[in-house]
Parts: C-alpha cells; sequence; structure tokens
C-alpha cells in the first residue's frame, strides 16, 4: 500500500477524478525501458496538459509521483497548471521509516511492467537506490513547508487512506 493504491481508493471514491500516474503514462512512451528517465520527463509534458484540461472540466486530479533526483525539485509547472486553471494545488508527502519502507518494498507486487522495471531497481542490493531517494525526499520536503506529511509507518491501507481524506480535509477548510 501506497501513494498509487491510495490514489486510485481515492479516484474510485470521487467519481471524475483523474488518478493520474506519471511512471505508468512514461510506459507507453517507446524506448522507455532503454532510458526511463527521459520518457518520464516527456510524460510529465503531456501529464501537465492532461491537468490542465482535467481541472479545467472541473473534476479533481491526484498525482502519485515519487520524488527522486531526477524531479526532486518543486515542479511549479504542475503548480501553475493546477492554479492556472483556476484550482487548489495541495502536496502530500506519505512517510515511512526505513526498516518498513523496505519490507513493503519487497511484498510489492507489480501491476505492470513499469512497476516491475522500478521495482527491480529498488530492491537491487547492490544499489543504494532507496537511500537516496530517502535523502532526496527529505532535501526536498525541507523546502516544501507547506506540504502535508502523513506518516504511515505501522499504519494499514485502511488508516493510511482515513488519514489523506482527514489532512485533505483539513487543508481545504484551511483555503
Amino acid at each position: 500500500m501506497g501513494k498509487s493504491t491510495l490514489a486510485r481508493r481515492y479516484a474510485d471514491e470521487n467519481p471524475g477524478t483523474l488518478a493520474l500516474d506519471l511512471d505508468a503514462l512514461a510506459g507507453f512512451i517507446g524506448g522507455w525501458r532503454q532510458d526511463f528517465f527521459a520518457a518520464l520527463e516527456m510524460a510529465r509534458g503531456h501529464g501537465r496538459e492532461l491537468v490542465v484540461r482535467h481541472l479545467r472540466q472541473g473534476h479533481d486530479v491526484i498525482l502519485p509521483q515519487l520524488v527522486t533526483v531526477d524531479d526532486r525539485d518543486p515542479d511549479p509547472a504542475f503548480e501553475n497548471a493546477a492554479l492556472g486553471a483556476g484550482a487548489t494545488y495541495l502536496e502530500v508527502a506519505l512517510l515511512i521509516d526505513a526498516r518498513e519502507h523496505r519490507r513493503r518494498l519487497r511484498g510489492k507486487r507489480p501491476a505492470n511492467d513499469v512497476e516491475a522495471q522500478l521495482q527491480a531497481m529498488l530492491e537491487d542490493s547492490e544499489s543504494d537506490l532507496v537511500a537516496r531517494i530517502r535523502g532526496h525526499l527529505d532535501e526536498y520536503l525541507a523546502r516544501r513547508p507547506h506540504a502535508i506529511r502523513l506518516d504511515t509507518t505501522g499504519v494499514g491501507e485502511d488508516e493510511s487512506y482515513v488519514l489523506l481524506l482527514k489532512a485533505l480535509d483539513a487543508a481545504q477548510t484551511r483555503e
């Protein structure tokens, strides 16, 4: 259970909501297996266009995206797209301790080829990718004081979803 699971659940329970998974979108771009990050950059551009169109039609968008070395700086284009479409932009970071993070990664079952390739990269015992990603997320969040932080360590899917809904309600009440 993680960001994509919660995003899909939110979309399922909120008709018209677009759960836009940029990793999956990158998998539709030829050559993604050879250079995933180039395909992801193209997907980000297409994603911004989808976001604007969907928001202008009066629907919500939820964008489950892992922040990594390749995109750790805030992407003002997504925030600007939301604001330009007259929508509210909220950013939620799901946090988890390192031990449980590794346990969840080992238990994850990829839903498609893109997820399988990404998971293989994350599970590679010779790689420090998970540690680097965790460090980059910490750096990113240090620059994003308004991002909502939800610690899901030791918390199941249902409770994580309730935490997400409460955080979204609280943030929208403040707006």
